[in-house]
């Protein structure tokens, strides 16, 4: 029985996909709803570099925080019972599979972006790297083809 699902979201179109899916198998198990951002923190070198440009972060984190709030309020115009979260952290992966631990999910759901093999190689893969680290199931919602619909 899913009664706690997270959801990864960043706004984009693979997790706006994932977030349709998701509403639907969430609102069939009439389960809780957690939509987490995660904001990259700036890496070591950056900080030991000196300070970064002023308000840089904290526009992305407003930035993240619009599109969350966005995703938010179209789950409960869906009627469902969701929070939202947002995440400083360095490696989105150990973020979701933390926050999964810690609010006691039942599964994660992550939106899929075609890519090819060398830039997943290169860039890595957050639902392939989540497999090792959650301590739940895991949804990969595939994007729509245009023939889809």
């Amino acid at each position: 029985m899913l009664k706690t699902i997270v959801f990864a979201y960043d706004g984009s179109t693979e997790c706006r996909n994932a977030l349709e899916e998701g509403i639907s198998l969430a609102a069939r198990f009439n389960a809780t709803c957690h939509l987490l951002a995660v904001v990259p923190a700036p890496p070591a070198m950056a900080i030991v570099a000196g300070p970064l440009p002023g308000g840089l972060l904290e526009k992305e984190t407003a930035d993240i925080q619009e599109i969350l709030d966005k995703g938010v309020s179209h789950f409960r115009e869906c009627g469902l019972n969701v929070t939202g979260a947002v995440r400083m952290w360095e490696d989105p992966n150990e973020a979701i599979a933390d926050f999964a631990g810690e609010i006691g999910a039942d599964l994660v759901i992550v939106g899929h972006r075609r890519r090819s093999a060398l830039d997943r190689w290169w860039r890595g893969s957050v639902g392939h790297s989540l497999l090792d680290q959650l301590p739940c199931s895991l949804y990969v919602a595939m994007p729509r083809s245009a023939e889809d619909g």
